[in-house]
């Protein structure tokens, strides 16, 4: 039987939340960003910079999904 190469330790989700009364378009501004490629290339260099902090991760493989 074959042995994995990792085990998932932790997920942590991002939850992005608006007012109820945020106009649509306001809140289509929002979601365009959250999608673009700009804003997931940001967060991954955020996380990717707080893990490189903590040498006791240089263990983990982090990755980030959507």
């Amino acid at each position: 039987m074959a042995k994995h190469k990792t085990v998932l330790l932790d997920e942590i989700h991002v939850t992005v939340r608006v007012p109820g009364d945020l106009p649509e378009g306001a809140a289509n501004v929002v979601r365009e960003v959250l999608v673009g490629d700009k804003f997931m290339s940001q967060l991954r260099r955020a996380v990717r910079a707080v893990v490189r902090a903590e040498p006791e991760l240089n263990v983990a493989r982090v990755s980030l999904s959507r």
